[in-house]
């Protein structure tokens, strides 16, 4: 009986295989006797019948989204065409993109959805083709990301709700796969830093005149600065964050344009991209995204005067040991202070410290102390990344609560990018997330005095003042959970990695000119 199942298998194999080389030789006699022209022109136009019907349907039942298939297959196809490029495409789209939600599901349109897909694309050619430059793993910056993110694994598994933690993770991932290791080998070629710059700043630009025109058209109200960026920037934090990280970049610009060989249509236009990004930065009324540009500044004029890398860290960590220590009497002033935030630059300034009124202010540190007593809690793993959101609630006591205090988490997380990490992956969670910031602080600083061309040192100054804007503002806010902030944020990390590991370094200029010399003086 077996042997008789078997046999009438094989017959039934071979009739299936008999009538598929029959279709195949129809489909090859058929389409033979047409040209390649003919047969594109019938495929082309198939699709197009098809998708009129299928747009017939959907108008008839208002399903209006399916405007976007062509949309999506133009996105899809010039990612796989262009990927190397991709990250330049990204950086035009991210400021004027758009929350959207989908039932539980809120994505940024359209940048998330192709920053997933170049992630998905990453890994296939890193993994399945291997054409990746090794190199970059074994950099400073990388090993602090990659050390980072394996931390941040292991907590996932220690966490209060793993779905969530590892969904948290994987958002991070394709923050930061496309917009940091896919652009450091792109920035190989510096005019390629040059279009990511200037490609994002014209799009937040763009932000920024719509955003001034909302608030014009209310009579420039203070209330209103906290909306008037919005849909494409949920409130005025973000946006001033974001900001004052462009314009050390292009301020760069304007300082060595003509040494770049910038004409004058060029230099027009980095007037006014700078001259547009004061405008946003000082009606964004956001008082962190100030004292950061200050902070970047400081860098500037420490680095010029020569002052070594050794004793730049020394003098902070003397600070912060002097602000430890006196931490009961500067909190002890700021209690004192009952300035608001106010549409008066000076007395908005002022309300920074006002502790004891400020709602914003009394907010920060009730979010401050949920997670320092969740750390307390879970020291060592935390409570699992992106749990913060949903446990904080539960350690909020009465006396500190502020007027727009909410258990949903709905106004903001921690509201900083250090007690984060603290309170979702614990201390090691922390010095892993502070490493990253660190360590691309040091090697932006190194590359500036290492590199022979002063055109790329100065590159990579402005471009650790414009992440140095960051690292200061992430002490009163975190946004780099979303595309506004990480797609700039990485991509100028890239520029920093790039720089310090293409770029010429001041021996090896000098061995090149020993031996041009050496070379002049035997002919």
């Amino acid at each position: 009986k077996n042997k008789r199942k078997q046999s009438l298998l094989m017959k039934a194999f071979d009739l299936a295989d008999k009538l598929i080389e029959k279709t195949k030789s129809v489909f090859n006699s058929f389409f033979d006797r047409f040209s390649d022209n003919t047969i594109t022109y019938f495929c082309v136009g198939l699709c197009c019948a098809l998708f009129i019907a299928g747009g017939v349907y959907c108008l008839n039942y208002e399903y209006y989204i399916y405007a976007l298939i062509p949309v999506i297959l133009f996105g899809i196809l010039f990612v796989i065409k262009q990927f190397k490029n991709t990250f330049l495409f990204i950086a035009l789209l991210t400021p004027l993109a758009v929350n959207m939600s989908f039932k539980e599901v809120a994505i940024s349109i359209p940048s998330e959805p192709i920053l997933i897909l170049v992630f998905l694309l990453f890994l296939w050619e890193r993994f399945f083709t291997g054409k990746y430059e090794g190199k970059v793993f074994s950099h400073p910056i990388s090993v602090a990301v990659i050390i980072n993110l394996v931390w941040t694994l292991i907590t996932c598994f220690t966490s209060e709700d793993m779905l969530v933690s590892f969904k948290y993770l994987l958002s991070q991932l394709w923050f930061i796969i496309p917009c940091f290791y896919l652009p450091i080998v792109l920035f190989k070629n510096t005019r390629k830093i040059d279009a990511f710059v200037g490609f994002y700043s014209l799009s937040l630009c763009i932000v920024i005149c719509i955003a001034t025109a909302n608030f014009a058209s209310h009579g420039f109200a203070f209330n209103f600065a906290h909306y008037s960026m919005q849909p494409f920037y949920n409130d005025h934090t973000a946006y001033g964050a974001a900001i004052a990280l462009l314009i050390p970049p292009i301020a760069y610009y304007l300082i060595y344009g003509k040494d770049l060989g910038f004409g004058k249509g060029k230099m027009i236009f980095v007037i006014t991209l700078l001259a547009i990004l004061i405008t946003g930065f000082v009606l964004s009324y956001s008082r962190a995204a100030w004292v950061s540009l200050c902070a970047a500044f400081g860098v500037w004029v420490l680095v010029k005067s020569n002052i070594k890398l050794k004793t730049l860290i020394y003098c902070g960590l003397v600070m912060c040991v002097v602000v430890a220590f006196s931490w009961g009497r500067i909190m002890g002033a700021f209690e004192k202070n009952d300035q608001d935030s106010s549409g008066n630059m000076a007395e908005h300034i002022s309300s920074i410290t006002n502790i004891s009124t400020d709602a914003s202010n009394v907010e920060r540190l009730n979010r401050w102390a949920c997670a320092l007593d969740m750390f307390k809690e879970r020291p060592v793993f935390g409570c699992g990344p992106g749990m913060y959101t949903f446990l904080y609630g539960a350690y909020q006591k009465s006396y500190n609560l502020s007027i727009i205090s909410t258990d949903s988490g709905d106004l903001g997380s921690t509201h900083s990018e250090y007690l984060r990490p603290l309170s979702e992956q614990g201390l090691i969670g922390l010095l892993t997330n502070t490493a990253v910031f660190v360590v691309t602080f040091v090697i932006g600083i190194r590359a500036y005095r290492r590199t022979a061309s002063k055109l790329l040192a100065n590159l990579a100054l402005f471009a650790t003042m414009g992440l140095t804007t960051y690292y200061v503002h992430g002490f009163l806010n975190q946004f780099l959970e979303t595309d506004k902030l990480a797609v700039p944020f990485w991509g100028l990390t890239a520029v920093v990695a790039a720089i310090d590991l293409y770029a010429t370094k001041k021996e090896k200029q000098a061995e090149k000119d020993k031996e041009k010399q050496l070379l002049n003086s035997e002919k």
